[in-house]
């Protein structure tokens, strides 16, 4: 049976691994961001470095996980720093085409996602399951146990960003106290989807 521990610095290469299977709204999305290693520094690193409440369900390997932050600020005080480096990497090809990053990175600048009030929701997180893992409850445990842990510190909120595609996850979103709070027509996807997605933002009050 999985168990649940705090995520560490050394769960880098597994939870980029099943974060970069899972990019394209849940499934593999490698032609839209080539690189696993970048992947991880951008979007995963920050998490486990500066994060917080961050989590990890493991069975011999990792079968999910929940990144958190109770800051951007804090997030920000990782990447900084280094992505100078990462980016002048990516232009050197460190990390294979140039042209799929770059296109992936620029759309995240010009679409974000609507967000909730900081003040009200500092926190966030990003969840995922394996595949051949999902239907055993590891989301709603990992996802509880993320709560509860942003309670003892005295968080007052949290919000995350899911797409109205992902029914499965608005269910259990739903199921444990959270609500949509705000929703918009993104073509953030649409290169890769050949259509644009509802993003939406969901908050819960701690």
């Amino acid at each position: 049976m999985a168990h649940l521990r705090p995520a560490r610095e050394t769960d880098l290469p597994a939870i980029a691994r099943l974060s970069h299977q899972t990019l394209l709204l849940g499934r593999e999305g490698g032609h839209a961001f080539p690189s696993q290693e970048l992947w991880g520094e951008l979007f995963v690193a920050p998490y486990l470095r500066r994060g917080c409440c961050s989590l990890v369900a493991e069975e011999g390997e990792v079968l999910g996980y929940v990144l958190g932050a109770c800051s951007d600020w804090a997030l920000a005080l990782d990447l900084l720093p280094r992505l100078p480096r990462l980016l002048l990497n990516l232009l050197l090809g460190h990390y294979g085409p140039r042209l799929p990053h770059l296109h992936y990175l620029l759309r995240l600048l010009l679409y974000p996602g609507p967000k909730a009030p900081k003040g009200l929701y500092p926190a966030h997180l990003h969840i995922a399951v394996r595949l051949e893992a999902q239907g055993q409850g590891l989301g709603k445990a990992l996802l509880t146990a993320f709560l509860d842990c942003l309670r003892a510190q005295g968080v007052k909120g949290v919000q995350l960003s899911t797409t109205r595609v992902n029914q499965a996850a608005r269910r259990l979103y739903r199921s444990l106290g959270f609500r949509l709070y705000a929703k918009k027509a993104s073509p953030f996807w649409a290169p890769y989807l050949g259509h644009p997605v509802i993003h939406e933002v969901w908050v819960r009050e701690l």
